[in-house]
């Protein structure tokens, strides 16, 4: 664990918005990690035939409607997220098992919506705890009950999100026997950790982005990912490689007193501003559907820069 002593005091966050930091824009595959690690919605995904919002296909597009979500669950009204909530649950109409499948999933399941949401609000609570230091039980409790629209905001009803700190620590608690992780959606976590999946998109400026970047954005990852979830991945974790990511929380504490959070929370309303336009417009808010025959991992809708690059190797 690192040392989480903060450099100055501060004010205990009440809403998520408070809980932004830095460290936030370096700890979303780790997120993503902990969201896949239950089977149904690793499998989930990595069956999907969804093109559209697929990382591999279009990660800017998914970079955008992942934002809007939050954006929406933390800054927008109860009119913003019933249309994203109807819009969500349309592209989850299509993600759904098959009889071969290695377990049985819905994109439309309030139980694997809820467990996404959980660790939606892990995502908002560790960046800030892991920068700033840990926080009191009734601060907890708070953040808990501003949370709740993480989960409302797909098809999770209100009574069914924990009410304070303590039932979540005892849900949390209740799914991690149940976590795991199989090979291909492991295959799928590395190349998202070393950002290879650009490849896939964007051919070879993703491969040289990946070349660039990669090695350094997986260590980010495998340092905001909870210990119990990094030994699901096998990865590990050694007391050089604490010390080295104690140094960029250091940088990252720096970037948060320079303004930066203000940055990000600025980028949260032009993502809620975005949403509304388009709505305003009478543009599908997630982009046009298109759901492939083959699921993405095997081909479907490959493009034509990432073929081309593909036959080259």
């Amino acid at each position: 664990m690192t040392d989480r002593i903060p450099a100055v005091p501060r004010k205990a966050p009440t809403t998520l918005a408070g809980t932004v930091t830095s460290l936030g824009n370096t700890s979303g595959v780790a997120n993503i990690i902990m969201q896949l690690s239950l089977p149904a919605v690793g499998e989930g995904v990595s069956e999907s035939r969804v093109t559209s919002g697929s990382p591999r296909r279009h990660p800017v597009k998914r970079g955008r409607t992942t934002g809007q979500y939050l954006a929406l669950a933390v800054m927008g009204d109860d009119d913003d997220r019933t249309a994203m909530r109807e819009a969500v649950a349309e592209v989850h109409r299509h993600v759904h098992s098959t009889p071969d499948s290695p377990v049985r999933y819905s994109g439309n399941a309030a139980d694997l919506q809820l467990w996404v949401a959980a660790c939606l609000f892990r995502f908002y609570l560790d960046q800030y705890t892991l920068l700033h230091g840990p926080l009191e039980r009734d601060q907890l409790d708070v953040l808990t009950r501003a949370a709740q629209p993480l989960a409302t905001g797909v098809n999770v009803r209100a009574a069914d999100w924990p009410a304070d700190w303590a039932a979540f620590e005892a849900y949390w608690a209740g799914m991690v026997p149940r976590l795991s992780i199989s090979e291909e959606v492991r295959r799928d976590f590395e190349s998202l950790a070393d950002l290879s999946f650009l490849a896939e998109a964007w051919g070879l400026p993703g491969r040289l982005l990946s070349r660039v970047a990669g090695r350094t954005y997986h260590f980010l990852t495998r340092g905001n990912l909870p210990p119990e979830f990094r030994a699901l991945m096998g990865w590990t974790w050694s007391t050089q490689d604490q010390r080295w990511f104690d140094r960029a929380l250091r940088g990252l504490r720096l970037l948060d007193r320079l303004g930066n959070r203000v940055a990000i929370r600025m980028v949260y309303r032009l993502y809620v501003l975005d949403f509304r336009v388009r709505r305003r417009l009478g543009l599908p808010v997630l982009g046009r559907l298109k759901v492939s025959d083959v699921m993405v991992r095997d081909g479907g809708d490959q493009r034509w820069l990432a073929r081309r690059t593909t036959r080259a190797r």
